[in-house]
């Protein structure tokens, strides 16, 4: 028994096709001179700052990506693309809220989220824009947030963004840190702005990662259906997919071969105050037409998390997460970002959502699964042994009905507070729990290359 949803053939096909049409005649606006050198040596048409594609660069660019690929820690692997979601940690908060409490981020708030996700078995991934630590300087701050994910951390993570600077700065990091040359260390997460643009920032981003040969996330995801984007969900996911094809070929100009995560992070909308609404049912659908673009491409795919733009432990805030988690899991996202914890349309880490949303990660995967019914499961031979008036009451049985059911979460129902205080006491404990092997000497020695000791914790 397994349910999975997305959108048809014939829609990928239309899709697809009007995005050639997009990039054929319409183009994509690129800022940057060495892009459009770039675009512009590989056969693009190029007029001022638009980029025109060619629908033969595009297909032959979506062939070169690989369905699947590894990333490295110098302890560990992660595999994506190959039926196991990779689930990577909050992103881009800017507040926390414990207990109710709301405040801006600081670089303790990063140290807990960093230390979290490194214990939660549920992530396969650190991230460097978890929240953001606002009481490091901005001129060190990048370097902070990488520099603490390695010596916190054996995962592999995801690449600070920042530019070319910062990019190839973090990707160095983590190669020196780890001890590792010629295999991919980090992920990046770039973004083709909607309508249909490549910034700077964007574009070095990409060249960076392709000369260091590090994957990469493309998404396009920030188009504002009646703004930014066509006032139809279906104009929104055309103009999105024609913004990542873009971006693929960016990439694969540059580097045959890279390691690309199709990017769909797209949202509903307010149509009262032109808002983005990520717990809008429209979110949950575009994480499944998602899912199909990327198997039409056959390349992996991120979309979905645990969106809501409730700013509270409410009915809201659960509803929205399940709905928008119970799509990504559907459509069984190669990537899944903002796993646990994110609310307020993506403003804010929530500390006891983020134990909430990994109890409720567990049991949708357990639903998902189905339930077994075949000749040993359905157990005739014991219902006869104990008869129409008979029990079940058996050490055996006991462990079976504890097997078959598992428990996700607190059981039976709490009060708020009783909510917010058992959530805060696993917080404290995990916390309190975290042990991890001491940076080397040399490693120290690396982490000072970059970033003074004021900002090492």
């Amino acid at each position: 028994m397994k349910l999975t949803l997305s959108i048809s053939k014939k829609e990928c096909d239309l899709i697809h096709e009007q995005s050639l049409k997009l990039l054929k005649t319409m183009g994509i606006t690129v800022f940057s001179k060495e892009a459009l050198d770039v675009f512009r040596k590989a056969g693009a048409r190029v007029q001022g700052k638009q980029v025109f594609i060619d629908s033969h660069l595009i297909e032959e660019s979506i062939k070169l990506v690989p369905r699947a690929f590894p990333i490295y820690s110098s302890s560990r692997r992660v595999v994506v693309g190959k039926g196991e979601i990779c689930t990577l940690p909050p992103y881009g908060g800017t507040t926390v809220s414990r207990n109710e409490q709301i405040a801006l981020g600081t670089r303790n708030d990063y140290l807990n989220f960093t230390k979290l996700n490194q214990l939660n078995d549920n992530i396969s991934m650190a991230c460097p824009y978890t929240v953001e630590p606002f009481d490091i300087p901005l001129d060190q701050r990048n370097s902070y947030r990488i520099a603490m994910i390695l010596k916190y951390s054996d995962k592999p993570s995801l690449s600070v963004v920042g530019g070319k600077e910062d990019s190839r700065r973090c990707i160095e990091m983590v190669q020196k840190y780890h001890g590792i040359r010629n295999k991919p260390v980090v992920l990046g997460n770039v973004n083709v702005s909607s309508p249909m643009i490549m910034g700077h920032s964007t574009t070095e981003v990409i060249t960076v990662h392709c000369e260091e040969n590090q994957p990469l996330m493309i998404a396009c995801g920030s188009g504002l259906s009646g703004l930014t984007a066509p006032p139809t969900p279906g104009g929104n996911l055309l103009l999105a997919n024609a913004g990542v094809l873009a971006g693929i070929v960016f990439a694969q100009i540059q580097s045959p071969g890279l390691p690309i995560i199709y990017g769909l992070p797209l949202f509903g909308v307010d149509p009262f105050k032109a808002e983005t609404s990520v717990g809008s049912s429209a979110t949950g659908l575009f994480t499944l037409a998602a899912k199909g673009m990327a198997q039409y491409y056959q390349i992996p795919f991120r979309a979905g998390g645990t969106f809501t733009d409730s700013k509270y432990l409410d009915y809201q805030s659960g509803f929205e997460s399940g709905m928008n988690l119970l799509s990504s899991l559907l459509a069984e996202v190669d990537c899944l970002m903002h796993s646990f914890g994110m609310e307020d349309t993506l403003r804010t880490i929530n500390y006891n959502k983020y134990i909430l949303d990994e109890y409720m990660y567990l049991s949708l995967k357990d639903f998902l699964k189905g339930m077994d019914i075949n000749d040993v499961t359905v157990m005739t031979d014991e219902i006869l042994r104990a008869g129409s008036t008979g029990n079940y009451i058996s050490s055996r049985n006991l462990k079976l009905i504890r097997k078959q059911y598992p428990k996700r979460g607190f059981g039976e129902g709490k009060t708020r507070e009783e909510m917010l205080k058992e959530t805060d006491e696993e917080i404290k404990r995990r916390l309190n729990s975290f042990e991890f092997s001491a940076p080397t000497k040399d490693q120290i020695k690396i982490l000072r290359g970059y970033l003074p000791d004021e900002y090492i914790d």
